[in-house]
């Protein structure tokens, strides 16, 4: 039976910062996902888990065959590799066109085996994937949603007894996400899913959390754990409540019983001077009633500790959970000016329909269609980055383009000078202020974003692009790719007060929702 379980794990950074610390954690059967903030060290955890890096403390134990899905698989981007390449049938296919041609060497047909109609089958199963291109084409010239569906087909159809899967949805419409569910509810092994999908979530078994204080294990799917997350953190709030109400108690009775006995010592000094008690009784109360309040204050100093101790446990706990905030550059003045005219548009010759649209200043539009149609290649058209497409583009306003391979950051800078050299006009306050709203405070500002999560680049990229001057119109390729579920409605917030123009690209509904976009453009 497969296994995967880890004890003690711990990860410390190049800084000394520790990671996490002393993880156990056991795979359970059927589909488990994992969820956490940005940064976190998820794919830390699943770097681990591979063996792909060594822990600084405790171990991996793996029974059975692990199969792992990328974000960013190098090989289908390279250039070089080939849809039948990647599916490793290249050799067959030319075994069989050398037949075709008259062939009749013998190891040719060794190749072939028994696959004679394996061409038929793999150009069905491009077809389910709705990938509509040969089997020797290129796959880097595929759309981030056909790379996806055949990185998956690719594992489903794999050996493999545990998949490791971070962030399959990412790319994937509607139709990829149902065919990626169903896959999934039929894989009879282990699946540890780590995403921020909330309409995927709805399909597993138990959830981990990944926190800086370590992992909590939830039973049900996403929506159980979004009622036991609501409920402990009502419970952690009434506890630090409780906390402090106490500390102001005890801290009323340590100040009475501290008044009580400046009044019993005064009273004992008149009595003293009075002469009207011996000498040796009055010393003896005088011992006894010190000795008691030296008791007194220790046992309720020692109170005030423990609750301390527990009040600093806590708000440790409420500072993982505490949100974040990504402010938007907002204009001063909002006019409805115009800022873009699509007409009679097509993206692929002869192939889909013919589109036009026009945009304004206070249009936020949601650009909507398959994987594969050309959303991609139209944000790039409209920022003059791509000229393959027929009809009529003008702009009126300058763009920035947030495309989903964070093209604006560069690996070396660090997150407060990739902020201040994009954003000309913002002084470094402002830029701090910025960078503390999504998490980044006083030294780790200077962090690289070579050392960012996914999900950080695409946080610092949004500050960029929404605060350079003159307003342009935000060309937002998939900007929630990579959130965690916390950071995606706190980007949707934030869009959803933007007062600028906008066009999104985005499969999660929920987010497109959230967002509250004006209009919607459907192509292919």
């Amino acid at each position: 039976m497969p296994a995967l379980i880890t004890h003690q794990l711990s990860s410390q950074l190049d800084t000394g910062e520790w990671l996490f610390h002393n993880l156990n954690f056991t795979l359970p059967n059927g589909i488990t996902g994992l969820v956490g903030r940005n940064g976190v060290g998820k794919s830390v955890f699943l770097s681990l888990l591979l063996g792909k890096l060594s822990p600084t403390q405790g171990s991996v134990t793996c029974q059975g065959q692990i199969a792992y899905y990328s974000q960013l698989p190098s090989e289908l981007l390279d250039g070089n590799t080939r849809i039948s390449d990647y599916l490793g049938v290249t050799d067959k296919l030319l075994a069989l066109r050398a037949i075709e041609q008259g062939s009749c060497k013998q190891e040719c047909f060794d190749v072939i085996g028994d696959d004679w109609d394996i061409e038929i089958r793999l150009q069905q199963v491009l077809k389910t994937l709705r990938i509509t291109s040969e089997l020797n084409t290129y796959c880097h010239t595929l759309s981030g949603g056909q790379l996806a569906l055949l990185q998956l087909y690719k594992l489903f159809e794999s050996n493999a007894e545990i998949l490791l899967l971070d962030e399959p949805s990412n790319h994937l419409d509607s139709v990829g996400k149902r065919w990626l569910i169903n896959r999934l509810q039929q894989f009879e092994g282990q699946i540890l899913l780590v995403s921020h999908d909330r309409s995927l979530l709805k399909h597993v078994d138990a959830i981990y959390q990944l926190t800086g204080l370590g992992l909590t294990f939830f039973s049900g799917n996403y929506d159980v754990y979004q009622e036991q997350v609501t409920t402990q953190s009502a419970a952690l709030d009434r506890k630090i409540v409780q906390l402090k109400a106490e500390q102001k108690k005890i801290e009323r009775q340590t100040q009475a019983n501290k008044e009580k006995a400046q009044q019993r010592e005064a009273q004992g000094n008149r009595l003293r001077k009075s002469g009207s008690q011996p000498k040796i009784l009055m010393d003896a109360m005088k011992d006894k009633a010190g000795r008691s309040q030296s008791a007194q204050v220790t046992n309720q100093q020692n109170q005030v500790d423990r609750n301390q101790d527990k009040l600093h446990s806590l708000g440790v706990h409420k500072e993982a959970l505490k949100p974040q905030a990504l402010y938007l550059q907002q204009a001063a003045q909002v006019k409805k000016r115009k800022l873009l005219d699509v007409q009679n548009c097509q993206l692929h010759y002869g192939l889909g329909s013919l589109f036009s649209f026009s945009l304004s200043q206070t249009d936020r539009c949601y650009l909507d269609g398959a994987n594969g149609c050309g959303k991609s290649t139209l944000l790039k058209a409209i920022q003059q980055q791509h000229s393959s497409y027929f009809g009529v583009i003008k702009r009126y306003t300058n763009t920035v383009y947030l495309d989903q391979n964070f093209g604006l950051l560069k690996c070396d800078d660090s997150m407060l000078d990739s902020l201040m050299h994009h954003c000309r006009g913002l002084i470094e306050s402002d830029a701090r202020i910025l960078l503390a709203g999504i998490g980044f405070r006083r030294d780790s500002v200077y962090r690289k974003v070579a050392e960012l999560s996914g999900g950080e680049k695409m946080k610092l990229s949004m500050l960029m692009v929404s605060h350079v001057d003159d307003a342009p119109l935000l060309l937002l390729d998939e900007p929630d790719n990579h959130l965690d579920i916390d950071s995606k409605q706190m980007l949707a917030t934030a869009l959803k007060a933007f007062k600028g123009g906008f066009i999104l690209v985005s499969h999660d509904k929920d987010f497109v929702r959230d967002v509250g976009v004006n209009m919607q453009v459907t192509i292919g």
